[in-house]
């Protein structure tokens, strides 16, 4: 523990930089800033009134925190984990230490998990303040439930895409986030089960305080999986153990090339 504390606070202390700070408090205020850009349209009091103001406010700010700012936020930190280390020729003095790849990866992630968990909290509460939701408390209590779930699920996505293509894990990450969580998630086949955006929104209708009318669209069974609140974080969690396991496992038998021998 004395190990994973040191690292994670080296890259804490790392990941203080201008450029990174300034992108946590874009993604910190971007759900704000459109909240507040929502309330300005003309007529939109009048149209939304009602339960439906929290039918709305549910779906638009839980794609704008839990799907946006935590997957955007832990995307600078968790992707480029192994290829940061390999540009900084450290890699090799890392794979020489005990057990010093799986410190510096599980420190790597707890980073990420905190960096864009913070973003997200802010990002929540600060547009519950400038919504006009009937219940804003459930709605900012599911907000940073899904978040922290979000935060920890992508971490560890993109920790192993990251691993497994180090030199191109930004590019990857996008592609797998487009592609994966975005296109497939919504496909009504068992292939969406597997995506972590399956299970965020299943474990939204239960959180978010949605009318039965939501909860009866004709498609609802194909987006959004039943089951109790548990079943559903347990298969999520499941996903995050399988993901880290093989992205230590690969970071163990993998042979990477530093940057150096790479120019050779």
């Amino acid at each position: 523990m004395n190990a994973l504390r040191a690292v994670f606070m080296h890259e804490w202390k790392r990941s203080l930089t201008a450029g990174r700070i300034v992108w946590w408090f874009v993604m910190a205020m971007f759900p704000a800033v459109l909240t507040i850009l929502i309330r300005a349209i003309p007529g939109f009091e009048r149209q939304i009134q009602g339960e439906e103001r929290d039918n709305f406010w549910s779906m638009t700010l839980y794609f704008l925190v839990p799907c946006v700012c935590s997957a955007l936020s832990v995307l600078l930190t968790a992707g480029p984990a192994v290829a940061a280390e390999l540009e900084q020729r450290s890699w090799v003095y890392m794979a020489t230490r005990p057990n010093g790849i799986f410190w510096l990866l599980i420190g790597k992630y707890l980073v990420a998990v905190t960096w864009g968990f913070t973003a997200a909290v802010v990002g929540a509460t600060t547009s519950i303040v400038f919504a006009n939701a009937v219940t804003p408390v459930q709605i900012w209590i599911g907000l940073v439930a899904l978040s922290f779930l979000s935060c920890v699920s992508y971490s560890a996505v993109y920790l192993l895409v990251g691993v497994i293509s180090p030199k191109r894990a930004m590019v990857f990450c996008v592609m797998y986030t487009g592609f994966v969580e975005v296109v497939l998630g919504f496909i009504p086949a068992l292939v969406n089960r597997l995506t972590v955006q399956f299970r965020l929104r299943s474990l939204l209708v239960q959180w978010m305080p949605l009318s039965d009318e939501v909860r009866q669209w004709p498609s609802f069974s194909y987006v959004f999986g039943e089951g109790s609140a548990f079943l559903h974080c347990f298969w999520l969690l499941t996903l995050v153990v399988l993901f880290l396991a093989a992205a230590l496992t690969i970071a163990h038998r993998k042979e990477f090339t530093t940057a150096a021998e790479g120019d050779l």
